[in-house]
């Protein structure tokens, strides 16, 4: 199903659990964890139960069904917590990247509540193998790679998440482990901006560490806009505290298996979230003025 959006047509997947908003610039925004939608039974009439934890299998590998057996290992644990208000910044996001430039992002939702999908993740975990689940979950991936395929050239995704860490700071992940961050011990090779990194730096790991740490990092624009963040020139390293370094969506969709699409992960505080829709502080107008700074820096596109 279509709907006009703007200038242009807005997609929508099976029972509109999933949304795409085509854009016109090099640059990708998802929202996997922002849904609000909870259905109880399928189109189908047939249940449709809450995500739960998975199994352990005879391979060590979890087992992501509702018939699974007994959970048995903490790595099976499946995480349902909504990232509240993620939605809403991924739409602001683009509006205003729009306003500053008058260009607009594609943008990519998940509609579910995460205990009936999480689109970051690989679909069995992400479904448990509920049939509407898995409709949903590659409504949601095919709209990324149909974004990715309107795109020529060099391009970004960014995918929006929530958390709620102490200290309060944005985590921007780009598959960095925090124990490579703090010791300044990782590659191009490893990162999913990896294509950014080939094209300024070619194999020069030490050059890298700007687009990460430094003041070419989106991290470094976003200070630069009064807005804490973590990896960036005012706080390189995560330290000891809690820091998510991405996700599914980095692994996947990013540069660091090849391509010239990057990747990263942007975890937004709580407090950060919290009343987003008010704008008293002009927060929406700063992010996305880092972003088109960011990109303006490093890329040929804006």
């Amino acid at each position: 199903m279509s709907t006009t959006f703007g200038a242009t047509t807005v997609e929508w997947g099976f029972n509109d659990y999933t949304k795409y908003e085509p854009g016109d610039t090099n640059i990708i925004i998802t929202a996997p964890h922002g849904g609000n939608l909870k259905p109880s039974t399928q189109a189908n009439g047939d249940s449709w139960p809450n995500r739960d934890d998975g199994c352990e299998g005879m391979d060590g590998k979890c087992v992501w069904t509702h018939s699974c057996g007994t959970p048995s290992s903490d790595q099976c644990d499946a995480l349902t917590a909504n990232d509240e208000y993620t939605r809403a910044i991924a739409r602001d996001i683009a509006d205003e990247i729009q306003a500053i430039t008058g260009s607009r992002p594609h943008v990519v939702y998940n509609m579910l509540r995460r205990r009936k999908l999480d689109a970051n993740r690989e679909i069995h975990e992400a479904t448990l193998d509920i049939p509407d689940a898995i409709k949903a979950y590659r409504n949601y991936t095919n709209f990324i790679t149909q974004a990715q395929s309107a795109i020529t050239g060099r391009g970004l995704l960014l995918d929006i998440h929530g958390q709620r860490h102490v200290p309060a700071r944005t985590e921007l992940g780009y598959l960095i482990s925090r124990y490579r961050l703090n010791n300044t011990d990782y590659s191009i090779s490893q990162s999913s901006i990896r294509s950014l990194g080939e094209h300024w730096c070619g194999s020069d790991d030490a050059c890298f560490k700007d687009f990460i740490q430094g003041n070419r990092s989106l991290g470094h624009f976003m200070n630069q806009e009064s807005l804490d963040a973590v990896p960036s020139t005012e706080q390189e390293k995560p330290n000891e505290e809690l820091y998510f370094s991405g996700g599914y969506t980095l692994k996947t969709y990013g540069s660091k298996e090849g391509g010239m699409i990057d990747a990263i992960q942007m975890e937004f505080p709580r407090e950060f979230r919290t009343g987003w829709g008010t704008n008293a502080d002009g927060r929406q107008a700063k992010l996305a003025s880092a972003i088109v700074s960011f990109c303006k820096e490093n890329y040929n596109f804006l």
